[in-house]
């Protein structure tokens, strides 16, 4: 498929979300994988959830997952994948684990990158956070 744009101009390719989702599923490497591919200036939005704006709000959102839930790792599976331009599209599903290996939830997400010089500047997902909620 024709985008319009150079293939130099994509700064992502198929391979560098996958890097990216291996890296989560790496316990106690959720933090890690942040500073690896966020930029300082990331935005992370969630569907339902606060918007966190820069890499120490989009650190310490993870950080009240992994402290709220036990989280550990998160184990992409990727049914599907767009690459265009600055913008990487996934349809995954996004399966949660404690400290333990235990699955706290598994997430349909739809979701998007975007990458400028080699960085998510952007994370967007949406998904239905109902099985994060608190019972009752």
């Amino acid at each position: 498929m024709r985008t319009g744009l150079p293939v130099e101009d994509h700064q992502w390719g198929r391979a560098e979300p996958h890097s990216f989702f291996d890296d989560c599923a790496i316990p106690g490497n959720l933090i890690g994988a942040l500073d690896a591919y966020a930029a300082a200036e990331c935005v992370w939005e969630n569907t339902g959830l606060p918007t966190a704006t820069g890499i120490d709000e989009v650190k310490g959102l993870m950080q009240g997952f992994i402290d709220g839930y036990n989280l550990q790792a998160i184990i992409v599976e990727l049914l599907g994948i767009a690459v265009s331009g600055d913008q990487v599209l996934t349809e995954r599903i996004d399966h949660l684990d404690d400290e333990s290996g235990n699955r706290i939830a598994s997430l349909p997400v739809a979701g998007t990158l975007e990458v400028r010089g080699g960085k998510i500047v952007a994370w967007r997902d949406y998904f239905d956070p109902r099985p994060l909620l608190p019972e009752g």
